[in-house]
Formats: structure tokens, C-alpha cells, sequence
């Protein structure tokens, strides 16, 4: 084969994370994993790549930036919030680079790679840590190109969902190994902006960023959606967390985000996290289920350097809470809370109103809790059915024509008795009280 001008140019894979800033109330900014991750496996197989951040450029300024970068393949990552900004990015490549191979993955592509497909030439479904990259590698090293897509043994890559050759292939989605996991390369964290990420936590006094030690959840929440992860929670080994902590420190941050679902329900492994993490002397927090904490590993928590945890408690009614299939009790909730307030680790809680066959008197249950508990933070969002989720099956599947774009609104996207003017009043009046009862800071 002729190598073209173009092919010869042409630097490797550009990863894109369309998030681009929008100020609004709820915004909470860290540099995205998932790129980071995926530049470290391609990297790993030999294939030059970068990631693109939206998150403090504009989208000109990021499209310009991915074509004077010539790459020969753009993968976009689609959290489900991004849905419209991904599409508009992969409209942008077509346009600018119609000889690139646009590539989608993430929970949305994962359910609904057919929506995907006008707009991209491959969506990769699933965990694609290994795939993904492979692909890269083959598709490079053989100078293939979107219109010879099919001489590739498309077959192999897992999770690859394409339409080449006229016949569709759809590859079934993995779930990697313990094994695999602990051959992960670190994220590769090269290409943000830390510093305007660390400005950005200035006010707070520290400067966290995200880290991720488990995949996997396994319980059943009838509005969650596991797509990518699944039901299986596997751990990654600590010596390898503790090198991307130590990574994390190289860069400025002096605090965690611990994004995991799972991080506190296996005893022993979070008694390990916290014996190595305490000597840093970090600042950390993470999400946390209401059951299997006890004081004294909240005790440890905090002596480690814990200063703030989040439960999705959802509701302060026991019949809500059974319809969401929560698999957790009012009374867990109020002892978690307790046992987490007298370690001295604030505690935010998460809560879901309007859920779909909740009454209003269910609602008011939910807001007196609030109101109630010692919490340092709360926060009201009323459902959404994500697409993957039994919420979303219970609902026929569909939703009132709107996207998932909309951050933190107290607006249905579905059928609901519940009204909406009524619902947003008492979320603000809510609000109004617990500010009114949280200690003034000088």
C-alpha cells in the first residue's frame, strides 16, 4: 500500500472528554478518569495518544486543538450528562477530519450503541481497557481507514460494535479479571490542566482529585444503571492505588476524591487503605453505604485523614425506599449518620423526590429527615430514569423527549402525579432551613 500524505502525518488516537463548563450551581470539577485510564493502555500498547480536555476551553477551541493534532483516530468519551456534546463533537470531526475514525464509548453507547452509529464508525461497549487499545494497534499498524474498516478481524475486539463490509458486527461487552485489573498501567494524567483544577478548590482549602481503587457494585437500586462496571465488585491491589496516590501527591493535590460505589464495605481492604494513607497526611472523602459501618472504622477513617463522607440515603421514608429497592433501612440511615458525626467525619446525603408511585406525604417524610440528621450537606434531585436501569424499564423505556443534559433540576422528564411547582417550592424551603441551622464560618 502507498502511504498518503495524510496517513503519514497522522499521530495516533485522541481521547475527548466533552465536558465544557457551564458555572452552574452543582458544578463540581475534576480531571476525568476515564480518558486518563485508556491513555495509559494505549500508551502501553505503543500507540501515541493524547487526551483532549473540554473542561476549561471553549468547543472551537478544542476542535481546533484535535485538528492540528492530526489524529487517525478520536474517541469520545459519552457519560451519560454528555450525551449532546459528545454528538456535537463527533459532527465537528466529520467535518473538519472526514478521514478520521470516530469511536464512542461510555454508559450511554454501552445501552444504545445503535443511537451512536449515524454519528461515529465504532462504539466500543463495556470495560474496553484492553479492546479499545488493541483495535488502535491493528487498525494503525495495518494503515486501515474508516472505508477498509472491515479487512480488521473486528471480531476479536470486545465490546466493538460497528457496521463494515454491510453486515454488522456486535461484539459482546467483557468484565475484566482481578487478574487483568492488577496489570493495569496507572491513569495517565499528563495532559490536564491541574493547576486551573487546583484553582478551582482554593476556596475550600484543599486541592482534591479523583481516584478510583474498586469496579462494581452489588446491589440492585432500581433507578442505578451499571453498564460498563457491572454487578461484580473487584478491588484493585493496594500497591498499585498507593503508586497512583503517590502520582496524584507528584502532581499538586493534596486530597482524594474516592469515586468508588463499593470503597467501604470490604473491612479489611479499607483498614489497609488507611494504615498507608494516614503517614501522607492527605485530606479525603468518598461515597459510603449506610450499612456495615461501624465506630471503629469510622475512627480509623478519620485518623487516616477522612474529613467528609456521601450516602445516598434517597429517602426518609421506608416505603419509597422499598420502591426504589434500596436494600437499606431508616434505621441504618440515622446510625450511619451518627456513627460517622461522632468520629468526627461530616457526613452529606444524597436524596431522590418525586420518585415514580411516591406520595407527597412520602416527600414530606424525606425533607423532615434531612432537617433532622446532623448532615455538614444535602442535596434533592428528583429521579432519573437512566437508560439501563430497571427504573428506566418500569417506565416503558422512554422519556418525555428530553436528554440527560440537565444538571441538578427539579423537573420530571416523565409521567408524574406529583407537581412540579409545589415540589421545587418545598426543595427551596428546605434548603432555606438547613442553612439556616448549619454554623455560621468566620
Amino acid at each position: 500500500m502507498v502511504e498518503t500524505p495524510w496517513l503519514s502525518k497522522q499521530r495516533g488516537a485522541a481521547l475527548v472528554f466533552p465536558y465544557f463548563r457551564t458555572r452552574a450551581r452543582t458544578e463540581v470539577l475534576f480531571p476525568p478518569l476515564g480518558p486518563a485510564l485508556l491513555s495509559a493502555h494505549l500508551k502501553k500498547a505503543g500507540v501515541g495518544a493524547r487526551v483532549f480536555d473540554g473542561t476549561f476551553s471553549s468547543f472551537d477551541e478544542l476542535i481546533d486543538d484535535l485538528v492540528a493534532w492530526r489524529p487517525a483516530i478520536v474517541g469520545i468519551s459519552v457519560m451519560v450528562s454528555l450525551t449532546g456534546n459528545a454528538l456535537r463533537v463527533a459532527e465537528a470531526i466529520r467535518e473538519r477530519l472526514p478521514n478520521v475514525l470516530v469511536v464512542a464509548g461510555g454508559p450511554l453507547p454501552t445501552v444504545f450503541p445503535d443511537r451512536f452509529l449515524p454519528h461515529v464508525d465504532v462504539v466500543f461497549r463495556g470495560e474496553a481497557d484492553a479492546s479499545f487499545p488493541a483495535f488502535c494497534r491493528d487498525y494503525l499498524e495495518r494503515r486501515a481507514t474508516p472505508a477498509t474498516l472491515a479487512d480488521l478481524p473486528l471480531t476479536e475486539y470486545a465490546g466493538l460494535v460497528a457496521d463494515a463490509g454491510g453486515a454488522r458486527v456486535a461484539n459482546a461487552p467483557v468484565h475484566h479479571s482481578l487478574e487483568e485489573i492488577a496489570a493495569y498501567p496507572l491513569p495517565d494524567r499528563d495532559d490536564f490542566d491541574h493547576r486551573a483544577y487546583q484553582r478551582e478548590w482554593a476556596p475550600t482549602g484543599y486541592r482534591p482529585t479523583t481516584l478510583l481503587a474498586t469496579l462494581g457494585c452489588p446491589y440492585g437500586c432500581e433507578f442505578c444503571s451499571k453498564p460498563v462496571f457491572g454487578d461484580a465488585v473487584r478491588r484493585r491491589p493496594l500497591d498499585a492505588v498507593m503508586a497512583e496516590v503517590e502520582d496524584i501527591v507528584r502532581l499538586g493535590y493534596d486530597g482524594l476524591w474516592i469515586a468508588d460505589d463499593t470503597f467501604t464495605l470490604q473491612r479489611d481492604y479499607l483498614e489497609e487503605f488507611c494504615r498507608r494513607v494516614a503517614p501522607l497526611g492527605l485530606t479525603w472523602s468518598c461515597l459510603s453505604r449506610a450499612n456495615g459501618i461501624d465506630p471503629v472504622t469510622a475512627r480509623m477513617m478519620r485518623a487516616s485523614g477522612c474529613r467528609r463522607v456521601h450516602l445516598g440515603l434517597e429517602s426518609g421514608s421506608q416505603a419509597t425506599l422499598d420502591l426504589m429497592q434500596k436494600q437499606m433501612t431508616i434505621e441504618q440511615s440515622v446510625r450511619a449518620v451518627s456513627v460517622y458525626s461522632a468520629a468526627g467525619i461530616e457526613v452529606a446525603a444524597f436524596f431522590i423526590v418525586g420518585y415514580p408511585g411516591e406520595s407527597a406525604a412520602d416527600i414530606e417524610e424525606t425533607f423532615a429527615f434531612a432537617l433532622e440528621l446532623p448532615l455538614a450537606e444535602i442535596s434533592f434531585n428528583v429521579p432519573m430514569p437512566l437508560p439501563g436501569s430497571r427504573l428506566w424499564e418500569r417506565l416503558g423505556g422512554s422519556v418525555s423527549g428530553r436528554d440527560w443534559t440537565h444538571e441538578n433540576e427539579v423537573t420530571f422528564v416523565f409521567s408524574s402525579e406529583i407537581d412540579e411547582s409545589w415540589l421545587r417550592r418545598r426543595v427551596d424551603e428546605t434548603m432555606t432551613a438547613f442553612a439556616a441551622k448549619q454554623p455560621v464560618v468566620a
